[in-house]
């Protein structure tokens, strides 16, 4: 039975679960471009306010004084000479409008856009959103928005435009400064960036690089490489690398899932909770003694399995991990969410 319990523990990902527990197994080798990215190579935001139409009396109220003056500024904009006062709509909403632009896009490329009302609309569903300037934190236009909303089922008064804003202006990428290029690591770790330098120096061994911080690693670009870096940045992204694992316990209280890095360790310690006892680094003092011993260098994953052996419930377990990590036992970072 045991044997059968532990066996069902593995999952292609290598991700373990249990009634709700997991472990991840050991660390797999990887390419950087899936652990790191080159700097200067990311998302940047855009932000609008325009104006939905079509909204079938679920719009703005008519006392709106910020719905008024946007109808009547696109009005004028057509020759109507509309005065604020003179507008009683309730078919019309503005909105705020907010989207990310990918690097190296292009004008005519499209992307999505959110869209949410910030006055007292009702619902946005059904609207059409009237064309609306798209602006970065620089003040400059690099798209514009238009086209029929999808609303949020739960959340009427928020929705999205798919491929609904147009891109304009090129976005300059720079990535390539004074000879080199830069990995940046999405986890900051000193092994992980010792690893990564390493992993470069191995597969090109002419090659200058230094880590700088536990996630900036500089690669000095040969002079016969400047000219054509797609090549060059393409075959630094490929290299593998073996990444340190987790040394982190994750605890969602709420779904009773538990992720376990391969590193975390159980220290010397006692536990009792009701019937059952486990103690860990210590001998057993009586053999009758009835209580599970577990070695001191004992994985959370061999704990937590001998606590669901045992036949504690899911959130037994969270609270014993919690303990051990009060009492200085747990060697990892525990994060409760």
């Amino acid at each position: 039975m045991l044997r059968f319990r532990k066996s069902i523990w593995f999952i292609m990902t290598g991700l373990f679960l249990i009634n709700g527990l997991g472990f991840l197994s050991a660390t797999p080798e990887v390419r950087i471009k899936d652990i790191g990215y080159i700097e200067g190579i990311r998302e940047n935001q855009l932000v609008g306010i325009g104006l939905i139409t079509g909204l079938a009396g679920k719009g703005d109220s008519s006392s709106s004084e910020i719905l008024k003056r946007s109808i009547s500024n696109i009005l004028n904009n057509f020759g109507f000479k509309i005065t604020p006062s003179e507008i009683k709509s309730k078919n019309s909403a503005v909105v705020m409008l907010t989207a990310e632009i990918p690097a190296f896009v292009h004008p005519g490329d499209r992307i999505d856009v959110e869209v949410s009302s910030i006055a007292d609309a009702r619902s946005l569903e059904g609207g059409i959103l009237l064309q609306t300037p798209l602006k970065a934190a620089n003040g400059k236009i690099y798209g514009v928005a238009q086209g029929k909303l999808a609303v949020d089922k739960t959340q009427k008064t928020v929705g999205r435009i798919h491929n609904g804003a147009i891109i304009e202006e090129k976005l300059e990428t720079q990535f390539f400064n004074n000879g080199l290029v830069s990995i940046v690591l999405r986890n900051p770790d000193f092994i992980t960036a010792h690893a990564v330098a390493e992993a470069i120096r191995k597969k090109y061994p002419d090659l200058k690089v230094e880590s700088r911080d536990a996630s900036y690693i500089e690669v000095t670009v040969p002079e016969s490489q400047r000219n054509n870096l797609v090549p060059f940045i393409a075959s630094l992204e490929s290299v593998s690398v073996k990444p340190d694992s987790s040394g982190k316990v994750v605890i969602d209280s709420d779904s009773g899932v538990i992720i376990m890095g391969e590193n975390v360790r159980i220290g010397k310690v006692a536990v009792s909770y009701k019937t059952a006892k486990i103690t860990v680094g210590y001998t057993r003092n009586n053999e009758n003694d009835k209580s599970f011993v577990m070695k001191e260098t004992a994985t959370v994953n061999d704990f937590v399995d001998t606590l669901k052996t045992i036949g504690l419930k899911t959130d037994a377990v969270i609270a014993i991990l919690k303990a051990i990590d009060r009492a200085g036992a747990l060697y990892g970072e525990l994060i409760v969410m």
